[in-house]
């Protein structure tokens, strides 16, 4: 059974917004404000969180600012400026950046205007159902709500809140498997062999390249992407890759990838001795090349209009030196839509290489091929481990 959700509504006479809810009207400010409209919002997900059915929380009524104190708004934007400086390397954003960002939203949406202070446990759990209803899954809510407490955590330490609204929000629970028809993740798998083979000639030489080399090392796609020439170790029979930047060198972590004869003869074609710091891998030069390859494949000469054209001095959208997250993951989704197969990701490829080697070399001859610790590996065994590594690269890859 369906609920009726109360719906946002102008009061004529006066000129205010207001809702109904359980047959009391709420009046929530001028009708169209911005303000109105976050108060009719924080109402709704209250009631639902209720049950539709019991009374609205202390937080619904509550004027924005009655206290004086900070406002969730307020509170939001001075820790995106700690977020920003902080959640960087070497002078990029991290991926914990964005995320932040996205948790967050739902927070603002629902409660920006009301004092910081007053955000407490069963205003959190309105913010996660929020989230349930959103359809997100409950892996990513759990890590939305993680989020919000530590901002709330930061907040306390600079006495922005009072250290007790932090440790209210530490008695909310992540939720559990099974509870709230939460939708459920399924587990990553490998891409079939047939959907990798199907995407290959659909994408360009560079992507191609870089797909086939990152399966068969194990990489992970920042790993390909950032590659260069000047990070590999060629002296031996298999080569030791060390990126210049990668996911765990923020905790102190050393990343070696081994890269066996057929991912050489891969990369062969694109080493730069003479550029060494450059990119291996280059959106500007894979445009460049299929440029080229267009002219020699020219059926008809070219007209003298269109021998005249020269190429704008700012395009808006020109190719960069190195692929990133989105445009390297983007040409194979394309890629897989012109192929007509199901759609993949560049992360599911490093999955291909552990499956491989785990079926053939066992478990720990998987982990030192992804870079992974069982556990029981430290640093004293990371020799013996990678030596591990390079003998499964020197068989199979």
């Amino acid at each position: 059974m369906s609920v009726r959700v109360p719906k946002y509504r102008l009061h004529k006479g006066s000129g205010q917004a207001l809702v109904q809810v359980n047959g009391r009207r709420v009046y929530l400010g001028k009708h169209g404000s911005s303000q109105s409209r976050e108060k009719y919002r924080r109402i709704v997900a209250e009631w639902l969180n209720n049950g539709g059915s019991a009374a609205s929380t202390s937080l619904a009524t509550t004027p924005p600012g009655a206290t004086g104190s900070t406002t969730v708004n307020q509170l939001i934007l001075a820790y995106w400026q700690f977020a920003q400086a902080y959640y960087q390397k070497n002078g990029r954003p991290t991926g914990e950046a964005y995320n932040i960002r996205i948790a967050l939203r739902p927070l603002r949406r629902l409660y920006g205007s009301t004092p910081a202070s007053d955000f407490g446990p069963d205003a959190l759990e309105v913010v996660q159902r929020s989230m349930i209803d959103g359809g997100l899954c409950r892996n990513v809510i759990n890590g939305r709500a993680g989020r919000i407490k530590r901002m709330f955590r930061w907040a306390s330490t600079k006495k922005l809140v009072p250290g007790e609204t932090y440790y209210s929000l530490k008695c909310v629970g992540g939720l559990q498997r099974g509870r709230f028809n939460v939708r459920e993740t399924t587990p990553v798998k490998p891409v079939p062999d047939e959907h990798v083979l199907a995407v290959l000639p659909k994408v360009n030489l560079v992507v191609r390249a870089m797909v086939q080399v990152q399966e068969l090392a194990g990489m992970r796609p920042q790993d390909i992407r950032n590659m260069r020439t000047c990070d590999l170790d060629m002296a031996g029979d298999v080569w030791v890759y060390k990126p210049w930047t990668h996911k765990t060198e923020h905790r102190g972590h050393t990343r070696r990838v081994a890269i066996g004869p057929k991912a050489q003869t891969i990369l062969r074609p694109f080493l730069k001795p003479d550029n060494p710091t450059a990119y291996m891998f280059s959106p500007k030069e894979a445009v460049e090349t299929r440029r080229a390859e267009r002219r020699r494949n020219r059926k008809t000469p070219m007209t003298p209009s269109q021998q005249a054209r020269r190429p704008k001095g700012k395009p808006k959208r020109a190719p960069g030196e190195q692929y990133t997250k989105s445009s390297y993951e983007h040409a194979i989704v394309r890629a897989c839509k012109k192929a007509e197969v199901p759609r993949w990701g560049p992360n599911r490829l490093r999955h291909n290489c552990a499956t491989k080697v785990r079926k053939t070399y066992g478990i720990e001859a998987a982990a030192a091929v992804l870079g992974h610790s069982l556990g029981v590996i430290t640093e004293v065994y990371a020799e013996a481990v990678f030596e591990k590594a390079i003998e499964v690269m020197r068989a199979i890859g």
